[in-house]
C-alpha cells in the first residue's frame, strides 16, 4: 500500500472537500441588485460590495428614542417609485466609521431583514446619510458571505422573491 506524503495528502483532502457533492454553491448575482427590506416590502436598489464588511442604508430623519429595553431609532427610507416608509428598530450598537473626507462618524446599527433573490436574512445595517451616493443601500460581506458570488460585469440579475418568514417578526419593530 502506497503512503502519502503529508503535503500531498493535505492538498488531495482540500480538493476533495471543496468539490464535495451536496456543498451549496453560491448564487451568482450582479454588483447592483434590487433588494427588499423587512416585512414592510420596500424595494431599494443596492450595491453589493464585497469590500465592505457590514451593510449601510441611507436613512433620513433619524430620531433617537429611549425605551425601557434600550435605545431605538425611527427613520425614513425611500424605495423605488419614491415610496417612503418610516421604520423603528432597536439600536444594537453604535459603530464608528472613518470618513473618506477625514474624521470619524458614529452610526446606529440596527437589525434589518434583507431579501436578495430568494434569500432572506436578518443582518446588521448601519444607518447614515448616503444622499451623496448613487445607490441608497450598500450590502456588505456579512450578508453576502457563503451565499452569493458577485459578478462585477452584471447588474439586476434577480428580483426579490422571499416568502414572509418568522425571521421578519424579529425585525418588524
Amino acid at each position: 500500500m502506497a503512503t502519502c506524503k503529508p503535503l500531498r495528502c493535505l492538498l488531495f483532502a482540500a480538493c476533495a472537500w471543496t468539490s464535495a457533492p451536496g456543498a451549496a454553491q453560491p448564487t451568482v448575482v450582479g454588483w447592483i441588485e434590487p433588494v427588499q427590506l423587512g416585512s414592510e416590502g420596500l424595494v431599494v436598489p443596492a450595491k453589493l460590495d464585497t469590500g465592505a464588511d457590514t451593510s449601510s442604508l441611507h436613512a433620513s430623519d433619524i430620531t433617537w428614542i429611549r425605551r425601557s429595553d434600550g435605545d431605538w431609532v425611527a427613520f425614513d427610507v425611500a424605495g423605488k417609485s419614491n415610496r417612503k416608509v418610516r421604520l423603528e428598530r432597536k439600536v444594537e450598537r453604535v459603530t464608528r466609521v472613518k470618513k473618506a473626507s477625514g474624521g470619524v462618524q458614529e452610526r446606529p446599527v440596527v437589525l434589518l431583514g434583507v431579501c436578495l433573490g430568494n434569500t432572506y436574512q436578518v443582518t446588521e445595517v448601519n444607518l447614515t446619510d448616503r444622499s451623496g451616493f448613487k445607490l441608497p443601500f450598500l450590502v456588505g460581506r456579512s450578508f453576502l458571505a457563503e451565499r452569493f458570488a458577485v459578478d462585477s460585469s452584471r447588474t439586476e440579475t434577480v428580483e426579490p422573491a422571499c416568502r414572509t418568514t418568522t425571521a421578519s417578526a424579529a425585525i418588524s419593530g
